[in-house]
């Protein structure tokens, strides 16, 4: 998987809490809103930025290297993920074992359908939009990150337990 580096400064709407993923697989461009947290760490990160002079134009690149000048590349970034990987005991200090940075993907699903579960949200009917987040095409090309975690077995299982156990019950008659 290919990090995407290309994103600007100008594509973080502080405003609307949103960032703008340009024409990527699919020449596919979309708006994503992303969480309080999230934006609280890119207002830090773009006001640190401006700080140490980084360009300051929509165009320049979001992710900027202070000693290049110029914007990290895809293959630094992953570096730089897994060793922060490394450094929080997820992948062994050398080697290619352990989580990949396209792992990420996965946990996110998972995260988010566990989330769904807890609050009462019946995931299937949210899928379509995971994955129009994630810039797939369509459900299919989503579902195969849905990796079966302990967490979302427990919780599939409790909804199922609550809704669909009730839904047999009714159906065996004497």
């Amino acid at each position: 998987m290919e990090i995407n580096t290309g994103l600007d400064l100008g594509d973080v709407d502080l405003q609307s809490d949103t960032i703008t993923i340009r024409e990527t697989k699919f020449y596919k461009t979309r708006v994503l809103p992303l969480t309080s947290s999230v934006m609280g760490e890119l207002r830090v990160y773009i006001d640190a930025r401006r700080r140490v002079g980084a360009p300051q134009d929509t165009q320049s690149g979001l992710f900027w290297n202070g000693h290049l000048n110029a914007r990290y590349t895809p293959v630094t970034v992953s570096t730089m993920i897994a060793n922060v990987m490394r450094r929080a005991g997820f992948k062994p200090a050398s080697g290619r074992v352990g989580p990949r940075t396209h792992d990420l993907r996965h946990s996110m699903v998972v995260n988010r359908i566990v989330q769904w579960y807890r609050s009462g949200i019946n995931p299937q009917d949210k899928l379509r939009f995971l994955s129009t987040y994630m810039g797939h095409r369509d459900i299919n090309s989503t579902l195969v990150y849905i990796t079966v975690t302990q967490d979302l077995l427990q919780e599939a299982s409790e909804r199922f337990r609550t809704v669909g156990a009730r839904c047999l019950a009714m159906e065996v008659r004497p």
